[in-house]
């Protein structure tokens, strides 16, 4: 009897470390919008086309639009199955004039 109760203490004191872990959360909207605008703005900056006939930046749409009804669309890959975290970073999927 003895044997199966330490047993059972070594087992719970191997699954503590699990209960204990800090969980990763989505960042708050405040900050997630802060990175993402960045990466909006980072992209503007890298292209001049882009940066000398900028119309607009729409951070909900996730869209950059310059030159007569030019527009770069932004996406983020989704997160596997089963994973929590922050987000990924947004990464250009198309855009339907040249960049540069």
């Amino acid at each position: 009897m003895n044997i199966g109760r330490e047993r059972l203490v070594f087992g719970l004191l191997l699954c503590l470390p699990l209960l204990a872990s800090p969980a990763r959360a989505a960042l708050p909207p405040q900050y997630q919008n802060a990175k993402d605008l960045d990466a909006l703005v980072a992209f503007v900056k890298a292209h001049h086309r882009v940066i000398a006939s900028l119309e607009g930046i729409d951070l909900s749409e996730q869209r950059v639009r310059f030159g007569n009804g030019c527009e770069a669309r932004f996406e983020r890959a989704p997160l596997p199955p089963g994973m929590v975290g922050p987000a990924r970073p947004l990464t250009l999927q198309s855009a339907n004039c040249p960049l540069d």
